[in-house]
């Protein structure tokens, strides 16, 4: 007797083999059985169904199911906690009986490929916020349009809820093959699903604060505190350092909101109409604790000491004092530079100047350079600001919130309105010329000691500005408003957080022309975040110059997983762009933008080291011919 003979002999009495039909649940409680060919109530779902904590969308239940076509058609509802992967039932159960043999993994992935395949493989997905049940294959299955109908009246007609089963194609061969679905089957659409989710959870932690509203418009001027968790009714571009975040609008999971989230380990989740939900309304202004989970979140009037212990518990032991490194001077080209450089010229352009050296090259800005900590040093030493910060920071722990922020812009406004060093001045210029002319929009980009590290990320807290040589003024004006913005309130604050040693922080400049005319920018990490059984890129991209780390409004990006464990190009499609009217990426610019990603992990982790969950965070633009250019690339570094 084989092994699946012998589990339809024990859930025989369940109706989990060929038989039922009555629409009446057909594993009875208690009953633990591996597989089932009919699903006929919810609590069948209920024995089912993966509780994983990996879905792409919240408030889910994934079924994973299998069809044997050696088998008259037979179907399988398979435990999908206990067998994750459709290859482990199989080779469980379905091995012999003189069928093709199950074989190896890699052997049975040919199941995805090949037209004359054993097994048609797919998952029954339950989005309990949009109201939606839908069969689904792998972004990588070749399946065609007649196997795709053919496995879902097999599947409909299995289930109770069959009648309102729909296909979601999430390749784009199965995009490609939607409208003829259509004449055949009930199709949707991701982005249809995507509408209908209520909550979105985006950095799934655990943190204590009290609970203010907060809109955006006054988030500038009534800036949260650490200790706060706030609920805002759209999504910032940044934000302090805070206990949590609950948006009123859906993020997109690579904001420069979402990076901070993951960097600080702050909780950080979406939820429709959040501002005026009764759940929190009820806790406004109360002690609570958040708890972001991968289906649903909890909120809870939380205890004070509990509190005070986990604050205590994020911020490290001993302080962080950056090292820098005063010894180089004027405009330094990143070609004679190196990743180690990051103390002379912070951690921006060393990183950039290591893509540099990148096997097999990445396209970059052209001749980038960058101005050293010397120079800031010797700016603020000038303009005599170095005792204005150190009476800012004596006084710093009695200051109220508002006069610190007060404090802080009287020391930027110092550093902006003194004057460049002329031999500067001229320098900057002059390498300017060199490279660019006259006319060309030049970006000025923040490079300090105090981000990208292990210990402090620092990420989307300093800014950057744009100049051209064409309007003298503006190259000094954008050099200054970066050195400035090294004391903000926002940076000022999650340095002390995080007990950085302001007096030693050194802020860089990386200099570079800046994108004009781009046909798309993006995002993209080397990790599959969601599920990191299947590894991948997630890629996050949007039309022109619409920023995707920092959207505004409805402009939804595209959001792709882009497989690398095929031999072929795969990838699935999360959402498209709510404003683009089609794909935002092609075929090309993806196959092109994946082998930059893989060159880059390859050699910053061959250089860091790091396990499997190593991963870079990259920037990239598409130039007005599509062509790809990396902006920037740095570890990802998650808390």
């Amino acid at each position: 007797m084989t092994r699946l003979a012998a589990v339809c002999a024990v859930a025989a009495a369940a109706a989990a083999c060929d038989g039922a039909r009555d629409r009446q649940c057909v594993i009875p409680p208690g009953v633990d059985v591996a597989w089932t060919s009919e699903i006929g109530c919810p609590a069948d779902y209920d024995q089912l169904w993966d509780g994983r904590d990996d879905a792409l969308f919240a408030n889910t239940r994934t079924v994973n199911w299998l069809i044997d076509r050696e088998d008259g058609d037979r179907l399988y509802f398979i435990d999908s906690t206990r067998y994750r992967l459709h290859y482990d039932f199989a080779a469980r159960y379905l091995d012999g009986d003189g069928h093709t043999p199950v074989g190896t993994l890699g052997e049975f992935q040919l199941n995805y490929r090949r037209p004359n395949r054993r097994f048609v493989l797919g998952k029954l997905v339950h989005y309990l916020d949009a109201g939606y049940v839908t069969l689904e294959f792998s972004a990588g299955d070749t399946a065609g349009a007649d196997m795709i109908a053919g496995a879902f009246r097999r599947v409909a007609s299995a289930i109770y809820d069959g009648d309102v089963l729909a296909f979601r194609p999430v390749s784009a061969r199965h995009v490609e093959l939607a409208p003829e679905l259509a004449r055949r089957i009930p199709v949707v659409t991701s982005d249809e699903v995507f509408a209908g989710q209520v909550y979105q959870p985006l950095n799934r932690k655990t943190g204590y604060g009290t609970l203010r509203f907060v809109r955006l418009a006054q988030l500038a001027s009534r800036p949260p505190l650490p200790t706060d968790i706030v609920v805002i009714d759209r999504v910032p571009n940044d934000i302090s350092m805070v206990s949590g975040i609950i948006t009123a609008e859906f993020q997109t999971p690579l904001a420069h909101v979402n990076i901070l989230s993951k960097n600080r380990g702050t909780p950080n989740m979406a939820l429709r109409d959040a501002f005026d939900d009764p759940r929190l309304r009820a806790l406004e202004g109360r002690l609570v604790r958040l708890d972001v989970g991968a289906q649903e979140f909890a909120i809870e009037p939380a205890d004070r000491e509990a509190a005070q212990q986990f604050w205590d518990a994020l911020r490290p032991a001993e302080p962080l004092v950056p090292r820098y490194d005063l010894s180089a001077a004027g405009p330094q080209p990143l070609e004679d530079r190196t990743a180690d450089d990051a103390i002379a010229i912070g951690a921006k352009a060393a990183n950039l100047a290591e893509l540099m050296r990148v096997a097999g090259g990445v396209p970059l800005p052209p001749r980038p350079f960058a101005i050293p900590f010397s120079d800031y040093d010797a700016h603020l030493a000038r303009a005599g600001v170095w005792a204005d910060v150190d009476a800012l920071l004596a006084d710093a722990p009695s200051l109220a919130p508002d006069e610190l922020q007060r404090r802080l812009f009287a020391i930027r406004w110092a550093i902006f309105s003194a004057p460049v060093d002329p031999s500067l001045h001229d320098a900057l210029v002059a390498a300017i010329r060199d490279r660019w002319g006259d006319d060309v929009k030049v970006r000025f980009r923040s490079s300090t000691n105090a981000e990208d590290l292990a210990e402090f990320t620092g990420a989307g807290l300093y800014t950057s500005a744009s100049g051209r040589l064409a309007d003298p003024d503006s190259i000094d004006a954008a050099l200054k408003t970066v050195w400035a913005s090294a004391w903000s309130y926002p940076a000022f604050v999650e340095r002390d957080f995080y007990r950085v040693d302001h007096r030693a922080v050194r802020m860089g400049v990386l200099v570079h022309p800046a994108f004009v005319g781009e046909a798309a920018n993006g995002v993209a990490v080397t990790i599959n975040e969601f599920q990191a059984r299947r590894p991948a890129y997630y890629i996050n991209a949007q039309i022109g110059d619409i920023s995707v780390t920092n959207p505004t409004g409805m402009a939804t990006p595209e959001q792709l997983l882009y497989y690398t464990w095929f031999d072929t190009p795969e990838w699935e499609v999360i959402s498209r762009s709510s404003i683009a009217g089609g794909p935002v990426l092609a075929e090309s610019d993806l196959v092109a933008l994946a082998g930059a990603l893989e060159r880059i992990h390859q050699h910053f982790r061959g250089r860091l080291g790091g396990g499997l969950d190593f991963a870079m965070d990259v920037e990239f633009k598409l130039g007005p011919d599509r062509e790809l250019v990396v902006k920037q690339a740095r570890p990802l570094v998650r808390r």
